[in-house]
């Protein structure tokens, strides 16, 4: 089970194509924006459509490899994502907050598209375990550390 259990399920389309980088130890990384909008009634109660919210989305390894092969800019997707929250000091000295979706599952959303699915194909046996140094630190990490270590929760 994750550590945070807080998720949540956006629906939208990619701003722009996914951006696919690796650390220094060689582990994928992917950035994506998600843009989701919807509709509310006015006060005739005719539709109106309303601005979309842009959502900071990244996915790490093997996912973040298939995402970016997979997905273009303009595709409209369903993922479940979980919170990671940061602060940083801006320039006038005050404190900000930034949250990042991390991606723990995408799809394709099939209300207007089709998908066929390609298997990754694996080696028999087990999975070799990756070296150490190609580890990436926990994104939670920090916060865990902090925690009360008999809190049953952690």
């Amino acid at each position: 089970m994750a550590k945070d259990p807080s998720t949540a399920t956006i629906r939208g389309r990619l701003a722009a194509d996914p951006e696919l980088r690796s650390t220094g130890n060689g582990v994928s990384v992917v950035t994506l924006r998600l843009l989701s909008s919807g509709w509310e009634k006015d006060t005739a109660g005719n539709p109106v459509d309303v601005t979309p919210t842009s959502w900071r989305c990244e996915a790490w390894r093997d996912l973040a490899d298939h995402i970016a092969q997979t997905f273009r800019k303009g595709d409209q997707v369903i993922a479940s994502v979980r919170p990671k929250t940061s602060t940083y000091q801006r320039d006038d000295g005050s404190t900000a907050w930034s949250t990042v979706w991390l991606i723990d599952d995408i799809g394709p959303s099939l209300q207007r598209a089709t998908a066929s699915i390609q298997r990754i194909q694996r080696a028999a046996g087990p999975r070799p375990a990756p070296a150490a140094q190609q580890q990436p630190a926990d994104p939670y990490a920090a916060q865990y550390a902090a925690q009360d270590p008999n809190d049953p929760w952690n």
